[in-house]
C-alpha cells in the first residue's frame, strides 16, 4: 500500500460526500449566501476544486494557477467538478514517488514541507465540507448526510 493511501481515500471520500450533500441544498439555493461576504454553495466547491487542481499543478512541475476557477452554475456540474478534482488528486497522490517526501513545495503564499504541502487539499475539502453542511442546516435541513464510506 502506497503511504499516501489513507490521504487519497481521505480526499476522494471528502469529494463523494461534498457532491452528495449538495444534492441536499435546493438547486434555487445553491447560490444563496447566509452572509453578504460568506461564500455560497457553488463557491464553497469551486474553492476546494482549485485548491485540488493548483497543488496537483505544483506537485507536477506546473505553476498554482493565476485565479481560481469559476463557479459552477448547476448541482450536476458542481458534483461532476468536485468528484473529478477530488479524484484526481487521490490518483496522483497513489502516484507520488516517496523519494519527494524531504522536497519543500513553493506555493504562492509559502514554502512548506511536501508532505504537509501534498494535505492541504484534504484539509481544504474537509473544511468546506462543514460549510456546506452549515449552509443545509441553515436552510432547515438538520440531518447529517454521509457518504457511505463503504461505497467506495
Amino acid at each position: 500500500m502506497h503511504p499516501l493511501e489513507g490521504l487519497a481515500g481521505q480526499i476522494a471520500w471528502a469529494g463523494k460526500n461534498i457532491s452528495y450533500n449538495l444534492g441536499f441544498i435546493p438547486e434555487d439555493k445553491l447560490a444563496w449566501k447566509p452572509a453578504p461576504t460568506a461564500k455560497n454553495a457553488l463557491e464553497i466547491t469551486a474553492e476546494v476544486e482549485g485548491v485540488a487542481d493548483g497543488m496537483r499543478a505544483v506537485i507536477n512541475g506546473g505553476e498554482w494557477p493565476a485565479s481560481p476557477p469559476a463557479p459552477a452554475t448547476t448541482l450536476k456540474e458542481a458534483q461532476e467538478r468536485i468528484e473529478r478534482a477530488t479524484e484526481t488528486y487521490a490518483a496522483l497522490l497513489r502516484s507520488l514517488d516517496t523519494s519527494r517526501f524531504g522536497e519543500t513545495v513553493k506555493l504562492p503564499f509559502m514554502e512548506m514541507p511536501f508532505p504537509r504541502a501534498v494535505s492541504l487539499p484534504i484539509i481544504e475539502a474537509l473544511h468546506h465540507h462543514g460549510q456546506i453542511a452549515y449552509i443545509q442546516t441553515l436552510l432547515g435541513d438538520t440531518d447529517s448526510h454521509f457518504y457511505e464510506m463503504a461505497n467506495q
